[in-house]
């Protein structure tokens, strides 16, 4: 089974040889055989990257994800055939009634904040804790009511203090962003290798996004993501991602969590999580639906 998350932070040249890709940097070449990797990040811009390594990655649905000129996840490859029976799958995800999807969201937004809350248990950092477990409580249907922005918010400035602002420019921004994009884009070829579209979601429904069914699913694992970013910066003192630090967060994918009971690394998560989800949408059998959390959170 696939288990490795590469990084190619420096190169000249990435092709295929043999079911390995072959990574030339400084006349030297580093083999690493394709039924090993899971993600491949490229994130050196001078890279060329042979169209054959291209499709082979594609066929074998291994996770590529390219990176901008700030080195942040800028897009990854969507396989187009992974699934026998796309359109049937596509057609009954068109189909998947309003009930369905607004309880299946009700119980990710649920999901995520008492995610959200094990977080804080986990770092000592309780005085919001009342406030955050009663807004759970108050969770409607589809959070028509937005207790999950409303926790987040408080949450957030519990986690990285009172000046913390999402989404400004700073290294926690960045961590964040970084690591919740290689999730993302995991999730969504996920979604894909299952027959179905990434783009029709939950509740995100914006039409300039191709991935808002990622961007549901994805919301249980940020806590979880949160939890291990703050515990690898805790450890940083640098204000920028060095290469270590984006080595470490590439890495996150190989961390243990709990799923149904067991451990499994992330990225094993996520398939059987993206998978049983599916299975709830098709059957309606509440028994499939299992969220991710941290393995010493019980």
């Amino acid at each position: 089974m696939a288990f490795r998350s590469v990084l190619v932070e420096k190169a000249v040249k990435i092709h295929l040889d043999l079911n390995h890709i072959v990574i030339r940097y400084e006349e030297e070449d580093f083999w690493i055989s394709l039924d090993e990797i899971s993600n491949l990040i490229i994130d050196d811009p001078r890279c060329y990257v042979s169209l054959k390594l291209l499709s082979t990655l594609c066929e074998k649905g291994i996770n590529v994800i390219f990176t901008d000129g700030s080195h942040m996840p800028i897009g990854s490859f969507v396989t187009l055939y992974n699934h026998s029976r796309a359109v049937k799958k596509i057609e009954s995800q068109m189909e998947w009634s309003g009930e369905m999807k607004d309880y299946l969201w009700t119980e990710i937004v649920r999901a995520k904040m008492k995610g959200q809350i094990h977080t804080l248990e986990l770092i000592d950092k309780k005085e919001k804790l009342p406030i955050m477990r009663k807004l759970l409580e108050e969770v409607s249907i589809g959070d028509l009511n937005n207790r999950e922005g409303i926790a987040s918010r408080i949450y957030f400035k519990s986690l990285f203090g009172n000046q913390f602002k999402r989404f400004s420019e700073d290294i926690i921004n960045y961590s964040l962003n970084y690591v919740y994009q290689v999730i993302r884009s995991k999730i969504s070829q996920e979604i894909v290798s299952c027959g179905y579209l990434p783009s029709m979601g939950l509740c995100h429904k914006s039409e300039y996004n191709f991935f808002n069914l990622a961007d549901d699913l994805i919301e249980p694992f940020r806590p979880i993501v949160d939890y291990f970013v703050y515990s690898l910066l805790a450890m940083n003192s640098n204000d920028y991602l060095t290469p270590d630090l984006k080595r470490s967060f590439v890495n996150i994918l190989n961390e243990k969590i709990l799923y149904h009971s067991n451990e499994y690394k992330i990225h094993i998560v996520i398939q059987f999580y993206v998978q049983n989800l599916f299975s709830f949408l098709e059957t309606g059998d509440v028994n499939k639906i299992q969220f991710p959390s941290l393995l010493w959170i019980i």
